[in-house]
């Protein structure tokens, strides 16, 4: 069996020739021990002899390590490719001429044992990649579960957890949530950031699936194109990986208050109103009751309800109102008039407006009709 010391030192040469392991964490002294092993089965394999059971294994942990190391499977590959090259030439160079020519005919068979032996390493390889991913999957939820769970207010957490997720701690961030109904295109949103090389962080959570995105003011235009068509609640911008609890449970809140119809991004801006009414519903209720109960036994109560909600939810124009209820001007103020005499409120009035307005949130009182 030639050395394999010699051939060590030849395939390290290749490697260095042509650039592979370069930039990795392996060791030299642990490349140089595996590499050993490599060759040794290799020949051994070559020549028919017995292989024990460790060193039939050596593919199997080469795989492994690497993956654990973090080098590109592609390298990985490559470098085991390169053992073919290295024993072809030592069998050249130990070959009479005649011998020489009859190895031409075992060149299938050299290689399909070199073959073999990288198929191992990437088997190997890949499925131990694949448990690397799950495990740093689940350490990246359960920081940030961590991070929810304590709002943001530990220092430590919130830097364990930028370092787990991989996002700075004083970073601006965009949060998404949408419902598991609508998950599937968060996904594809998410893609296109991956494309896009952004700085983001996936993760299933109570009522749907949340993406946290690293965003400056300039791009969140971009991120609102990738989110176009998804029915979804884009919280204000968060100003520090700490403040992305809040963030979330703004999210969250919108996205409960957003109309099931809608196929668009929800922004606070659109659903404050409904939100403000879900976080106050006692008072939110007691002014639906109030109105409601001041319009009992009125005959055209639904009418005024909707003429000042026109009104309320326009540019505040007594023509713009008029124009949507196609009906004249006066028939608005009247309404609006006789509306301010039964429940007190004149929705003319900014104020009165608000109120009215967030009492509409509630609906009608249970059990209740007009």
């Amino acid at each position: 069996m030639p050395r394999v010391e010699d051939q060590y030192r030849a395939w390290l040469l290749l490697l260095k020739q042509s650039g592979l392991y370069g930039d990795s964490w392996v060791d030299h002294d642990e490349v140089r021990a595996k590499a050993l092993e490599v060759f040794e089965l290799i020949w051994r394999r070559i020549a028919g002899f017995e292989v024990a059971d460790d060193l039939a294994e050596v593919s199997h942990r080469v795989g492994v390590r690497r993956a654990e190391q973090g080098v590109p499977i592609n390298e990985v590959q490559a470098a085991a490719n390169r053992d073919f090259q290295i024993v072809w030439e030592a069998m050249l160079a130990a070959a009479d001429e005649h011998e020489a020519t009859v190895l031409l005919h075992q060149a299938p068979a050299v290689w399909a044992v070199v073959d073999d032996h990288t198929q191992r390493i990437t088997e190997a390889y890949r499925r131990r990649s694949n448990e690397l991913d799950d495990l740093s999957d689940d350490r990246r939820r359960e920081w940030f579960r961590r991070l929810l769970k304590c709002n943001g207010e530990r220092a430590d957490v919130v830097q364990n957890a930028a370092d787990v997720l991989d996002l700075p701690v004083d970073g601006r961030f965009r949060v998404v949530i949408a419902t598991r109904e609508h998950a599937g295109r968060l996904r594809d949103a998410r893609d296109a950031l991956t494309a896009l090389r952004w700085s983001f962080h996936y993760q299933e959570v109570e009522g749907g699936d949340l993406l946290v995105i690293r965003s400056t003011q300039e791009q969140d235009k971009r991120v609102l194109n990738c989110l176009a068509g998804i029915r979804c609640a884009v919280a204000p911008p968060a100003h520090g990986l700490d403040e992305v609890p809040r963030a979330t449970r703004i999210a969250s809140d919108i996205l409960a208050a957003l109309p099931e119809d809608r196929d668009s991004p929800g922004m606070l801006e659109d659903a404050w109103l409904s939100v403000a009414a879900t976080q106050a519903p006692l008072v939110t209720q007691a002014l639906a009751d109030r109105i409601h109960r001041c319009l009992e036994n009125v005959q055209d109560a639904d009418v005024l309800l909707e003429t000042a909600q026109v009104f309320c939810e326009g540019d505040g124009t007594v023509s713009r109102a008029a124009s949507e209820l196609f009906c004249h001007r006066n028939t608005v103020l009247n309404r609006l008039e006789r509306l301010r005499s039964l429940t007190g409120f004149d929705v003319r009035r900014p104020r009165d407006a608000a109120g009215f307005l967030f009492a509409m949130t509630a609906g009608k009182p249970t059990g209740r009709s007009l």
